[in-house]
Parts: structure tokens; sequence; C-alpha cells
């Protein structure tokens, strides 16, 4: 025990350790930054003002693009013949709207280009949909014929049923030529 007496208890508390004297240099707990020359601030620079002349344009973009977009919408909802018009104002608004992001970001106006992104690719999908609506055009409008004349439940499902059959026509064609028969 002798050898063990001379060396402090590291976890005693300070008046109970042996060996410590009250004339101990008292050392300062380090300073973060370190004192010295002030550093200079990291220069941020500040974002360019956006230009009201280019926003004022992507705005009437905008809505040139929403209108285009809702014209496609009402003109699919009407009979074949005209519902064929909602192709041209899909393309248009698709065209539109792809300009309007370009003028948006160039005047650096803020919130438009990420609305306009997410209106162009709703508006990508719509006239995606109105392609594939149009591509049965025959079957399509022999259904409306159909329909027109049926004037009981049975004759509308015999409509349906031959409308169905004409799909399946078709996409038989159309598998036919892909795979060179």
């Amino acid at each position: 025990m002798g050898e063990n007496a001379r060396v402090s208890n590291p976890y005693a508390p300070p008046e109970n350790r042996p060996g410590t004297s009250d004339d101990a240099p008292v050392r300062d707990a380090p300073v973060w930054p370190p004192a010295g020359p002030p550093s200079p601030a990291p220069v941020v620079p500040e974002p360019r003002p956006a230009d009201p002349e280019g926003t004022a344009r992507a705005t009437s973009l905008t809505r040139l693009f929403a209108v285009l977009v809702l014209a496609s919408v009402l003109v699919a909802t009407l009979r074949l013949p005209w519902q064929a018009a909602a192709l041209p104002f899909a393309i248009a608004a698709v065209v539109v709207g792809v300009r309007a992001i370009v003028v948006a970001v160039r005047a650096r106006s803020r919130g438009l280009a990420p609305v306009l992104a997410v209106g162009l690719v709703i508006s990508v999908l719509w006239t995606f949909s109105v392609t594939v609506l149009l591509a049965p055009w025959e079957a399509q409008q022999a259904k409306q014929e159909c329909l027109e004349r049926a004037l009981t439940i049975g004759a509308r499902n015999a409509c349906e049923s031959h409308f169905e059959k004409d799909l399946d026509d078709l996409y038989t064609s159309l598998q036919d030529r892909s795979t060179g028969s």
C-alpha cells in the first residue's frame, strides 16, 4: 500500500485529493475561435433581382398555357370530329409551356418555373392521353353512330361489345404489323 498512497484519486472531489496545492496554476479553457485578427466573413453574392419585364412576359405565357390546356380538356369532351381539335390545343400548350419556362428562368422569377414544370409534365401526359384516345378513330366513330341508333339497354350493350371487338381487331393488326407477319 505504500506505493499506491502517493497516487491521487482522480475521481475524488478536489478538496479530498491529496497532493494538490492551492497555489497550482489555473489553466483557462481554450477560447474558440482562437483570438487573432478577425477572419473576413464569407462573401455571399446577393441574388440578382428578378427582371420585371421578363416576369411579366412569363406570366402572360403562363396564362396562355393554362388557357390552351383548359381548351384541350374541354374540346376532348365533345363528339368525335370536334374531339380531334383537342390534340392541336394540347401540343400548342406543351410548346407554350416550354417557352414560358425558358422565359421564367431567364427572368429569374423565383416561383414560376417550378409551377410551370409541374404543369408541363401534366400537359405532356394529357397530350399522350389524347393521342391514345384518338388512335382508334374509326372504331370510336362507329360506336358513336351505333349509340345514336340504340334505343334499348341491350342495343347499347351490343354497341359496347362491337366497339370492344373493333379495338381487339385493331390491337391484333398492330401486333401483326410490328412482328412483320
